[in-house]
């Protein structure tokens, strides 16, 4: 019986190879994300926190203009750090998501190599079903065939003497 042999199994195991890269990819740039979006967040509650501490500057009852004037630039830093750390957490979910339509156009392209697969052996079973139908069938005929031969070289010698097997097989010669 013949093995079935997928015709296109080279290029199904290499695109299985190239999903598997670009799934890779996909990881690392949503670790990636992941990173800057933590980094965007310690941002903010940074930010948060030097404008609780210029607040309380601002509304303690003795005003010092050199420690509101540090914490009021010390937050315009935070600000713009936690602006830049939103821009690259931004930046880092793109690209995530560019990496993401990429692994699903290789997905697809596995899945209907594999589909594809999946209905040739179907119908290689097929064939094969097939085939052994006709050997059980061509069997089933050359037995009653045989069984046929048998009862009409019998059928002559009825109102004869039986035939034993042995002056059968003298016959047969």
């Amino acid at each position: 019986m013949t093995k079935f042999r997928f015709r296109l199994e080279r290029v199904l195991r290499a695109r299985r190879v190239a999903e598997e890269v670009q799934r890779a990819r996909l990881f690392e740039a949503e670790t990636a994300a992941r990173s800057l979006d933590d980094a965007a967040r310690a941002c903010a509650d940074a930010s948060a926190s030097s404008c609780d501490v210029l607040r309380s500057d601002q509304s303690a009852p003795t005003l010092d203009a050199t420690r509101i004037l540090v914490a009021q630039s010390a937050h315009e830093r935070v600000l713009a750090a936690e602006n830049a750390a939103r821009q690259r957490a931004l930046e880092g979910q793109l690209a995530a998501t560019t990496e993401r339509a990429a692994w699903t156009t290789r997905r697809s392209d596995v899945r209907g190599l594999e589909r594809l697969e999946d209905r040739e052996r179907e119908t290689f079973r097929e064939e094969i079903d097939v085939r052994e139908e006709r050997v059980i069938e061509e069997t089933a005929a050359r037995r009653a065939e045989l069984a046929r031969c048998e009862r009409d070289r019998v059928a002559p010698l009825r109102g004869a003497t039986p035939v034993t097997p042995s002056q059968a097989e003298r016959g047969r010669r």
